[in-house]
C-alpha cells in the first residue's frame, strides 16, 4: 500500500459512554499514535443507525476501516480491534521507512 492510498483511509471507532472496552481501544490507538474518529452512538442517532445497519446490533466498540478503494471493513471485539490497529501501525511505519 502506498503512502497516498494510506492518506485516503479512515479509522472510525463507534463507542458509547461508560464502555471500558471502548476506552481500552482508544488508549491503544493513542499509544500507537493513531488518530481515530470517535462516534459515540449514545450522542448521535445517525451514528447508532449506521452501526445497526452495518452490524445488525449496537454492540461497541466497533472499528470501521474505510479503505482508499471505498470499501468499509467493520471490526468488532476490543482485542481484535487492538490487534488490527497494531498491524495497521506497523504497515504505516513500513510505508514511511520505504519512502
Amino acid at each position: 500500500m502506498d503512502a497516498k492510498r494510506a492518506q485516503n483511509e479512515t479509522l472510525i471507532l463507534y463507542t458509547r459512554d461508560w464502555c471500558g472496552y471502548c476506552e481500552r481501544v482508544k488508549r491503544a490507538a493513542q499509544e500507537l499514535g493513531l488518530t481515530l474518529e470517535e462516534r459515540n452512538i449514545w450522542k448521535n442517532p445517525d451514528w447508532s443507525s449506521e452501526l445497526a445497519d452495518a452490524q445488525g446490533r449496537l454492540t461497541v466498540p466497533v472499528l470501521r476501516h474505510d479503505t482508499a478503494d471505498q470499501i468499509s471493513e467493520w471490526i468488532s471485539e476490543s482485542s481484535v480491534i487492538i490487534q488490527f490497529l497494531m498491524n495497521y501501525h506497523e504497515r504505516a511505519a513500513d510505508r514511511s521507512a520505504s519512502r
